[in-house]
């Protein structure tokens, strides 16, 4: 059976003036929320970025991301969303697809992951977060197999193999976006061996079991909308709470206001 794509039953109202010390704030939208006018809300490298997709669902959902990211951190800094400079250099070779960071506030960290009909971006004062969403339905459970070999540590591999075959998409994907998460906030990306990091399976709370840095790090199942499973992870101390927001009106309204003709629009059919 198709998954349910539906909007979460979220506070429907726009971003706090300033993200809250200890707060992690996270934005759900739909790709279906963009319109061609936000597309003065993206920088240059948003938009250089998404005329590399070829497919327009693909487009979509990097303009949801990127416009839901720089509203509520323009939001919070004062500035005008398409003004923020933001920096995707790789610490490891220099290339952009590193860690995405605001270039002028180094202490408002930020993360953005999108599947399917689903957008999301968490954003979080003083120390480094990733994201990470998923369809459950994207894996078959034949593809499971070579898809764990390939991406978890041997006693996760071992876990999943224990599970009963309808089962282990399912277990799979929790697996997978506890691990993004993971490494979002890191930085460390898809580049480490899978057994340099071992997260808990998906019978069992999150948690990092074992890291090649002893830097903290925690880890949080979110409630995602039906059909969809997503993981949130950062340095240091836990949050002390995390705030879902529905960023569906935040976009419809942001869309009301802005004058049409001389936007630097792609329409999506």
């Amino acid at each position: 059976m198709s998954p349910v794509y539906g909007r979460p039953p979220w506070p429907r109202s726009g971003p706090h003036a300033a993200p809250l010390p200890g707060v992690c704030q996270v934005w759900w939208a739909r790709p279906g929320d963009v319109r061609p006018d936000h597309d003065a809300l993206l920088g240059k490298a948003d938009l250089v970025r998404r005329a590399r997709l070829a497919l327009p669902a693909d487009r979509q959902r990097l303009t949801a991301g990127a416009a839901v990211a720089r509203l509520v951190l323009g939001a919070a800094l004062a500035t005008p969303p398409a003004e923020l400079r933001i920096d995707r250099t790789c610490t490891a070779c220099g290339s952009p697809h590193g860690r995405p960071r605001l270039a002028d506030d180094e202490g408002l960290h930020f993360s953005i992951s999108h599947a399917g009909h689903c957008v999301v971006v968490a954003v979080l004062p003083g120390t480094p977060v990733g994201v990470d969403v998923e369809a459950v339905g994207r894996f078959a459970p034949d593809e499971v197999g070579d898809l764990a070999d390939c991406a978890l540590a041997d006693c996760e591999r071992a876990h999943l193999g224990r599970l009963p075959a309808p089962e282990r998409p399912r277990a799979f994907t929790v697996s997978w976006v506890r691990r993004e998460a993971v490494l979002k906030a890191t930085g460390e990306g898809l580049g480490i061996a899978p057994d340099e990091l071992v997260v808990t399976p998906a019978s069992t709370p999150p948690r990092v079991l074992r890291r090649g840095s002893p830097e903290p790090v925690w880890l949080h199942d979110l409630p995602a909308p039906a059909g969809f499973v997503a993981a949130l992870a950062g340095l240091g101390t836990a949050p002390d709470d995390v705030v879902h927001r529905d960023a569906g009106p935040l976009l419809r309204q942001t869309s009301r206001r802005a004058s049409g003709p001389t936007m630097r629009s792609q329409r999506y059919p």
